[in-house]
């Protein structure tokens, strides 16, 4: 169970080998438990309680089914929070990127050499510690750079003046996408949650041990499958629970795409 609860376990190897470890364990587990139920309870006393028991498993079964869902649900509500947040960033460094455009040198050359540095930084350093579920600093020195070198421009006239305000909204609205980014690759699903997804799984599973089927291949059968589609959505869960993390990570393309519009040095702006 720690090792699904432990990103720093899950995400050290590939989410098709996770899968099939947790697979093949619930499979395991379920003939286990099984086998384990026809020594102790009878095929006889199990098939003479069936409507009673199956009455019981299928509220079981719809309660945790729900469960799954609605988890799986915030999970992916994450993901796309996460993606949606990436983009934003991006789409703001495009948009002052562009707006720079409007001021002379040497305060241009000044405000790109930031921008591309700073989204080189986000690309080459914040996001593999991101990948490897370490903090990334809320501060950023290229971006308190641009903020400097806005506070120390001058605007000449009104149309400056404008441009200027502009300039400042648009390093306000990158440093909201950046903390919006930030909270997205630290805001993980609590370890209760897991808990109680695991723990429901395990006891409707093993719940389904009170039904007694004449044959035994069968009804090893019907447990096996039943943990294999519950531990699939599980993988589910856990490889969108975090976006920045795992072989389904969020990409770092819209940023990259960014850095080949400013080019590969900032000195060829």
């Amino acid at each position: 169970m720690r090792f699904a609860m432990n990103p720093d376990m899950v995400y050290q190897y590939p989410i098709w080998a996770v899968g099939l470890l947790l697979v093949g364990a619930a499979v395991f587990g379920a003939v286990l438990i099984e086998l384990c139920a026809r020594q102790l309870l009878p095929i006889e006393l199990r098939q003479q309680h069936n409507d009673v028991a199956a009455a019981i498993f299928s509220i079981i079964g719809v309660t945790y089914a729900v469960l799954l869902a609605f988890v799986a649900m915030l999970a992916l509500e994450g993901f796309n929070k996460a993606k949606a947040a990436s983009y934003a960033e991006a789409a703001r460094i495009g948009g002052l990127y562009n707006l720079s455009a409007g001021f002379a040198d040497p305060e241009k050359s000044s405000i790109r050499n930031e921008i591309f540095e700073y989204t080189r930084r986000v690309v080459n350093v914040e996001w593999p510690a991101q990948a490897e579920g370490r903090m990334v600093d809320e501060d950023s020195i290229y971006l308190n750079g641009l903020n400097k070198i806005t506070f120390a421009l001058h605007p000449a006239g009104q149309a400056d003046g404008g441009l200027h305000s502009l300039l400042l909204q648009a390093i306000e609205r990158l440093w909201d996408a950046r903390q919006e980014r930030l909270l997205a690759a630290q805001t993980n699903i609590p370890d209760i949650v897991w808990f109680v997804v695991i723990a429901g799984g395990a006891l409707t599973v093993a719940f389904s041990s009170f039904l007694g089927a004449p044959s035994l291949r069968m009804q090893l059968a019907m447990s096996a499958v039943l943990a294999a589609s519950g531990v699939l959505v599980l993988i589910l869960i856990i490889a969108l629970s975090n976006p920045f993390r795992g072989d389904f990570r969020v990409s770092t393309a819209p940023f990259e795409h960014m850095l080949s519009r400013m080019g590969a040095t900032p000195e060829q702006q």
